[in-house]
């Protein structure tokens, strides 16, 4: 499992991130800019969000993901958090995305193959349903080789009726730095934090998602 700091800063200071990266001889680029599109199922009480504003030490986030226009090539995730540690469990699709609102239920045929059962262990209940679409642009950066920092920008989110994922988009004024690194890093991670005059603070995309299209109190 590895260790995420996350750092919301204001779209308009978007000169202070790039000049932080760029003056930083230990950091460079590791792959090339491209658009991350997610899709967060949860209960109809909306659980996991609960979960998470709750601050409870182990809970999960379920998703579907997939870059830039691919829409043929999207995984199943289980985002999972113990205390402050996270990791992710995924699962190849091989269903259409149109299909989208019974991908945690139990007619999804992606399920029923031996390379699901893994995945399966990790969901806690098969009733959950699509909640909202968050798109935005990634740039991703190494330093030292050891510790990922990724830069999202230009952050919107649609909600979902289940039946159409062309809904209205809310567009958010934050963008957000995440560090993410093995505890065996930890001290790396801090060097670079501290060179960054950066303040870490909770943030959930999905919460805040929930909050800006006002199914959720989160700030």
């Amino acid at each position: 499992m590895r260790k995420e700091i996350k750092i919301p800063i204001h779209k308009n200071h978007f000169l202070k991130f790039k000049s932080w990266i760029d003056l930083n001889l230990k950091c460079k680029r590791e792959y090339e800019d491209r658009v991350v599109n997610t899709i967060y199922y949860d209960t109809e009480n909306f659980n996991s969000a609960q979960d998470n504003l709750s601050g409870i030490s182990n809970r999960k986030k379920y998703r579907v993901r997939w870059y830039n226009e691919d829409e043929k090539n999207f995984v199943y995730e289980i985002k999972i958090k113990k205390n402050n540690l996270g990791k992710k469990i995924s699962l190849k699709s091989n269903s259409n995305l149109k299909n989208f609102k019974n991908f945690f239920s139990f007619t999804n045929k992606d399920y029923k193959n031996d390379e699901a059962v893994f995945f399966l262990e990790n969901i806690n209940h098969l009733d959950l349903k699509p909640k909202i679409k968050i798109s935005y642009q990634r740039s991703y950066y190494i330093f030292e080789n050891k510790v990922r920092i990724t830069y999202d920008t230009n952050l919107n989110y649609s909600p979902l009726n289940e039946l159409d994922l062309k809904n209205q988009k809310f567009l958010d004024n934050m963008n957000v730095i995440e560090i993410k690194f093995d505890e065996k890093n930890n001290e790396l991670a801090q060097e670079l934090l501290h060179s960054s005059n950066f303040i870490p603070k909770r943030f959930s995309k999905y919460l805040r998602s929930l909050y800006l299209t006002g199914k959720s109190i989160y700030i």
